[in-house]
Parts: C-alpha cells; structure tokens; sequence
C-alpha cells in the first residue's frame, strides 16, 4: 500500500516527518491514542485501490451475503501488508488485524449495485478514461435511486461535454447537490438558489473590501461587524459549474446582479447568452 498524497500530508504534519523506524512505533505503540485512528486512516481505501476493483465488482454482481463471506475468509486469514512513502522514504511491514480488514471491505461498498441507467449513461456519453473513476465516484456516494435524481444525472453525462479531468469537479459537485436535495424539491430552483448563495458570498467579499479600504480591522470588529474569511476563487468556481451543469441539464441559467438591491434576475438559455451578457457589461 502506496500512502495517498493526502494520507502522507497527514502523517508528516501531525508526527513532524517521522523517519521509517518513528512511523513504526507509531503504529504499534497500544499505549496511544493515535495509534487507533492513524491504523483506520491508512486502511481507508483510497480511489486508486478502488479504481483497481471496481471493474471486477461491477461485473460480479455482489451480495450483502458475499460481502460477509469474503469478510470471514479474509479476517480468517494471518495478514501482512507492506506500508509505502510515495516519495521514497522506505517501506515497512506490518501485521493487518481482522478489525483493519474488516474496516478495509465495509469500506469498498463491494454490495452496492449501480443503477442500470446510469451504468449506460456513463458508458455511452462519459469519455472511456474517465468511466471507471465515474463509476468509483458513484459506488463512495449516497445511492441515487429516485427517478427525478437518475434523470438529472444522465443528463449531466450527455449534455456537459467535458473530457478532460475537470469534468470530476462538475460531477462532484453535482454528487453533493444531489444529496442534500428532497425529492420533492424544484431542481432548477435550488440549483439557483445555490448559485444564489455564491453570489452572496461574494457581495459580502466586495462590501468587506470597501469596509477594509476605510477602516481597519480593529474598527470594524469594535463596531460589531463580522469578519469572515470567503475564498473568492471557490466561490466564481461554483458559479461557472452551475451554470454549466443547468445548461446541460435545463438548457437555461439565471443571472444575478452583484448590485445588493433589488436582486433582478434574466433567464440564460445558452452558452452564447451569457456570451453576449459578458462582452456588453465588459
């Protein structure tokens, strides 16, 4: 096991960079509390294990009852792994107890089918390279199974287009707006509605700029204002994803002024729209 970039960002700035022989203490000193927690993190799949997996399982057809016997026969199993810096600071081997093998398969979600339709979808419309990693996104996240959410995301996989590595930021973002939406709800409405929230956020960064250039900081929080850190860049990321998804999806976007007042919106039916918006407010 090759530890993840994040994996080994974790473990250098918490234990300060520890050498082979420090990381191997750590990992069999019972006597601390980290030790639990830094075993469970390094026997988290990551997606490159995933991805290695998730042809075979998809073409297997697991069980909730199969899941249990590979359990059983793994955890039944003496263990060893070979634990590895990804920037070549050495290797180890330790032992993997039945628990962190437990933990390991609960964790490939090796049960959880994927819905046909969006099985299809993904192969017919999503670039061949980035089906599997699809597919992996997918198996990690909440099911999708109601109808209006299957649509919505067949949708996004023929209309959005996008073949290259920023297509996962837009299905990302389209994983997360899925699941925090009722089934009941308007999708467009709330797609807009999110939008809303980033636009917002950015008419707080630009009244806090205008503060910022009168008074400093120490005048403002004695004033009772609340200053909060809003990451700009996120915040336009996010927009331009909506906008791209809900002309996929709806064939249409809103646009909100930046004024505070009055909060007036246009409806955006086209890429060549919001074309047109920008060059006449350039």
């Amino acid at each position: 096991m090759t530890l993840s970039e994040d994996t080994q960002h974790y473990v250098d700035s918490t234990f300060s960079n520890p050498s082979i022989s420090e990381f191997e203490a750590l990992l069999t000193d019972d006597a601390s509390c980290e030790t639990d927690s830094l075993m469970e993190l390094l026997f988290f799949p990551d997606e490159a294990i995933q991805l290695q997996l998730e042809e075979i399982i998809a073409d297997t057809h697991l069980q909730l009852r199969d899941e249990e016997q590979i359990r059983k026969r793994v955890c039944s199993t003496a263990i060893q792994t070979r634990i590895r810096f990804a920037n070549g600071r050495g290797a180890l081997k330790i032992r993997v107890t039945p628990s962190d093998a437990a933990r390991f398969i609960e964790r490939l979600n090796l049960s959880r089918r994927l819905v046909p339709g969006l099985r299809s979808a993904i192969a017919q419309y999503v670039h061949h390279e980035l089906q599997t990693r699809c597919k992996v996104k997918l198996r990690n996240a909440r099911p999708v199974t109601t109808p209006n959410k299957i649509s919505f995301l067949q949708m996004v996989f023929k209309n959005l287009q996008i073949d290259d590595h920023d297509f996962f930021d837009h299905f990302d973002f389209a994983l997360s707006f899925l699941d925090e939406l009722k089934d009941e709800d308007d999708m467009f409405r709330a797609l807009m509605d999110r939008k809303k929230r980033y636009f917002q956020s950015l008419q707080k960064a630009r009244k806090l700029d205008n503060q910022l250039s009168r008074h400093n900081v120490e005048t403002l929080l004695l004033k009772g204002e609340r200053l909060s850190y809003i990451d700009r860049i996120d915040a336009r990321k996010k927009i331009n994803i909506i906008d791209r998804i809900s002309l996929a999806v709806f064939s249409k976007t809103e646009y909100f002024d930046l004024m505070p007042a009055g909060e007036q919106s246009i409806i955006l039916k086209s890429k060549d729209d919001i074309d047109k918006l920008t060059r006449s407010l350039s």
